[in-house]
């Protein structure tokens, strides 16, 4: 979020298309603010934005006059800002500021009894858009979907429940059509040809866009597929075998390939060690 864009600027600090003179704080006087992402803020919004919250006034950008507002201030963020202050990326103060009332909400992995009204509720509002005159999702689409990690948490599901849509109408999202894009998203583009520290720089641009949410869990998400998929199809099809030489146990293994769709029964003979 850009200091002109919260503050605002004196007409002739920019031309053409960028000049506006009212700020997001402008606006919002006497009411309430959204602040989204406030841990990609700059040291200099930072200030800003430190002095607004202590002493309700600022200076538009390329301006003189102080701007008196009250406004009640709500922001959110992805990141561990206290790990950002032991960085030295975001300001001890400023959290301290915004922390009068704390709520945290835990990851979609770890509220997956949410799952299917969230995936319902997307399917409702894009279902007038994606012109589906009776949307729906099957039992077993929305089991799959409890099962999935969500390193993008709600976003990244309804990404996949919109385009999903897509794929199935005018019929019901089925448990193929979620596993197919849970499959797509998992696959690091051109992972083939990408070499390592190519696949690490544009991860974490995708996270600096707000597009990921965590760089390490994205990581696991995208390689993990991989590595259970040729493991398995090394052994043979024995579980026991891969899971030995993953260092995992063979619980987790058999839970781990039905959670990425990799799972097929075999006979009972072929699963020793």
């Amino acid at each position: 979020m850009l200091e002109s864009e919260l503050f605002g600027h004196e007409r002739g600090s920019f031309t053409g298309a960028q000049a506006r003179r009212i700020g997001r704080f402008e606006q919002a006087h006497g009411g309430t603010i959204f602040l989204d992402e406030i841990g990609d803020l700059s040291a200099n919004t930072q200030a800003k934005l430190l002095r607004v919250l202590q002493e309700k006034c600022f200076q538009r950008l390329g301006g003189d006059d102080l701007i008196h507002v009250d406004v009640r201030v709500l922001a959110a963020t992805h990141r561990d800002l206290e790990a950002a202050i032991a960085e030295k990326e975001f300001r001890e103060d400023l959290l301290y500021r915004l922390s009068v009332v704390a709520i945290t909400l835990p990851e979609l992995k770890d509220r997956a009894e949410d799952i299917p009204e969230l995936a319902r509720f997307f399917i409702q509002r894009h279902a007038a858009e994606l012109g589906i005159a009776n949307p729906a999702i099957q039992p077993e689409a929305l089991a799959f979907l409890q099962a999935q990690t969500w390193p993008g948490n709600v976003r990244q599901l309804e990404n996949i429940i919109r385009r999903a849509m897509l794929i199935a109408r005018p019929f019901p999202v089925s448990l193929e059509h979620v596993q197919q894009l849970s499959a797509a998203d998992r696959k690091p583009a051109s992972s083939g040809t990408k070499s390592h520290a190519a696949y690490i720089s544009e991860l974490l641009g995708r996270v600096q866009r707000g597009e990921v949410d965590g760089a390490y869990g994205k990581m696991i998400t995208d390689l993990e597929p991989e590595l259970f998929s040729q493991a398995i199809e090394l052994a043979g099809g024995n579980q026991a075998r891969a899971a030995r030489w993953l260092g995992v146990t063979r619980l987790k293994m058999r839970e781990k390939l039905i959670q990425l769709g990799l799972h097929k029964p075999r006979d009972s003979s072929s699963e020793s060690v």
